[in-house]
């Protein structure tokens, strides 16, 4: 997160590939007529990569990690925070294995048809256009970093509302909802189109490549055969890398590979030796403890676990 400018808040628009696999449903969250729901929650390597019937703004409350989106990764920590639309498919991973470090969270779901309700509203008094945030494109992402953790109290409120159920609870949280939404568009809306025109210049040089790879995981990669066939120096090839990512090459591909192992270990019955070699490991005993050291689990106890669940929570 090492920004050295002394902004208080980072933000940034990026755009991620769609990848459905698992879908959440309105039902799975919601209750009655309340058009939100929020929750408190500690990442793992249990739940599957998913994308919702809603509209999603996480917050990260503590620890470090992994953000997979779509076909994307990127580094996530404390004060991260994350607007998903509709058909953004997505999954945290904390850095460590669980019991060595905790990636907390706060999922605030709003419903579809809510925004449309509180456009009308707000457009009497000219401020509809705040709501555009959370109208972005399936398989896109609005972010930005909160490193003086202002809006964490917002969350707070939020879930404190919810849990308690206190009288008038529910305005409560309409209320604090629009207020945490006006303080989103405020940070994120005037950087928009100088953050894309940002990607888009480092897009051409170096996210291509992040798509070969993902088409190509099974194969042997190296930094030396991406940067030549980019046509840029090694040296120069890391840092756009790096910046794009946020992290090292090896540390990269390394992640991809052990979410594909992780997907396919759930997804079919292919044999783990199968599975190592489809995502470019030729020694199986390197693949386990890769896998081991990163999920925490070995392949076989994460495929027994991860069927064993009679159900997707989230």
């Amino acid at each position: 997160m090492g920004d050295n400018d002394d902004k208080k808040m980072n933000k940034s628009y990026k755009k991620a590939a769609k990848a459905p696999l698992h879908h959440s449903p309105l039902s799975e969250h919601f209750e009655g007529n309340l058009p939100l729901f929020i929750n408190r929650w500690e990442e793992g390597f249990d739940l599957r990569e998913h994308y919702h019937a809603y509209i999603e703004i996480v917050y990260v409350m503590a620890g470090d990690g992994y953000h997979y989106i779509g076909d994307h990764i990127e580094r996530t920590g404390k004060g991260c925070l994350y607007v998903l639309p509709l058909g953004t498919s997505h999954i945290f991973r904390p850095s460590k294995p669980s019991g060595y470090a905790r990636l907390l969270v706060y999922n605030l779901c709003i419903r579809p048809d809510f925004v449309e309700q509180l456009a009308q509203g707000l457009s009497l008094y000219g401020s509809g256009e705040v709501l555009s945030i959370l109208r972005g494109q399936p398989g896109t992402y609005l972010t930005l970093i909160d490193k003086a953790m202002k809006i964490g109290p917002s969350f707070e409120q939020l879930h404190r509302e919810y849990m308690d159920k206190r009288q008038g609870f529910e305005a409560g949280m309409i209320a604090i909802t629009v207020y945490l939404i006006v303080q989103l568009a405020r940070l994120l809306t005037p950087s928009t189109e100088a953050n894309q025109q940002n990607e888009s210049l480092m897009d051409a040089r170096v996210s291509h490549l992040l798509d070969f790879i993902h088409t190509h995981i099974h194969e042997p990669l190296s930094v030396e055969q991406l940067a030549s066939a980019s046509g840029m120096s090694k040296r120069h090839f890391i840092r756009l890398f790096t910046n794009l990512t946020g992290m090292g090459f090896t540390e990269y591909l390394q992640h991809r590979r052990m979410e594909t192992a992780c997907r396919q270990l759930l997804e079919t019955d292919h044999k783990i030796a199968h599975i190592a070699h489809n995502v470019g490991y030729r020694d199986i005993a390197h693949f386990r403890s890769v896998f081991r050291r990163l999920i925490g689990q070995t392949p076989r106890e994460y495929r027994e676990r991860g069927r064993g669940k009679q159900s997707f929570r989230y």
